[in-house]
């Protein structure tokens, strides 16, 4: 697979992730709750990878024991980031859940250098630094936001943004031999029991009553867990983790304006100008890359 379509996937699962946010809005406003949401959206993206696995089967060489059980921990990881993430919208805007999951973008630069001794280089720095800034104006920090948003809701995002680092972080790195076509649930696997250890699954015939329910689990399944995972395996290990993860960025701006459509929150010039500058990162981070500078990230 060529190095632009690994970008090219990585975008893709961004993008779903970013239009993930508003699916989750939508079903807080029918009275969803967090541990539904997180359920839903396990349990389906799990049962659709362990679908597409079967039915590639025949392509896949079976891996050992130690490689699955590497995966399926690597993959409470993806566990751990959807349940704080879901929990965090509940309590603050979506643009702003958004944001804070968006530190993933440092984090993801700190794991490189705690673990791979990796320093970034000054492109590297700067390709960073300009889609953070952008990250705050996207959010809308600087219009005073900040000073209301719960601190719990805080927490709940910066936690993801930690898990979601380290998920990029390694799902490129641990158990590559295994084949994506199964890497993928074999992570959702881990995910789902985490969840379901979390969220006791009775919640699906105890508590959900609105008919629309299983369209809506379809598409946070589909969104959430099924596209992303699968673009993210393919992708992710063609490409480095900084690049990884400021790529990921894109699901901002998509965020964002999603928000601005759905949900009617508005969008000042900051807002417009925050997203430019993510775009911008991005561009600075993938001229690096095909200019052929010596790259670490």
């Amino acid at each position: 697979m060529s190095q632009r379509r690994s970008v090219a996937l990585v975008l893709t699962g961004a993008v779903c992730y970013g239009i993930l946010a508003a699916f989750i809005k939508i079903g807080y406003s029918y009275g969803l709750d967090p541990r539904t949401i997180s359920g839903a959206q396990f349990v389906v993206g799990t049962i659709l990878l362990w679908g597409v696995a079967i039915w590639k089967r025949r392509q896949i060489r079976k891996p050992s024991l130690a490689a699955m059980f590497k995966l399926m921990a690597l993959g409470t990881l993806m566990g751990v980031t959807g349940s704080l993430y879901t929990a965090c919208m509940q309590i603050v805007p979506v643009s702003v859940a958004v944001v804070l999951l968006f530190q993933f973008v440092w984090i993801g630069v700190l794991y490189e250098w705690l673990f791979q001794r990796v320093i970034p280089d000054r492109r590297s720095l700067l390709s960073v630094s300009v889609s953070m800034i952008g990250a705050i104006c996207a959010a809308g920090v600087l219009d005073g936001q900040l000073a209301q948003l719960s601190p719990l809701g805080i927490v709940l995002g910066i936690g993801s943004a930690f898990s979601h680092a380290g998920t990029l972080y390694a799902s490129g790195k641990v158990a590559t031999e295994v084949n994506p076509w199964l890497r993928g649930p074999l992570m959702a696997t881990g995910a789902l029991l985490l969840v379901l250890l979390l969220f006791p699954p009775v919640f699906v015939v105890t508590e959900v009553t609105w008919n629309g329910f299983w369209p809506l689990a379809l598409a946070i399944g589909l969104l959430g867990m099924f596209v992303p995972t699968l673009c993210f395996m393919f992708g992710a290990p063609r490409i480095s983790t900084g690049l990884a993860t400021l790529l990921g960025s894109v699901q901002l701006p998509v965020s964002v304006l999603l928000a601005w459509l759905a949900f009617a929150e508005p969008i000042s010039l900051l807002q417009s100008i925050g997203v430019g500058f993510i775009l911008a990162g991005i561009a600075v981070a993938q001229w690096k890359r095909e200019s052929g500078v010596h790259e670490h990230f």
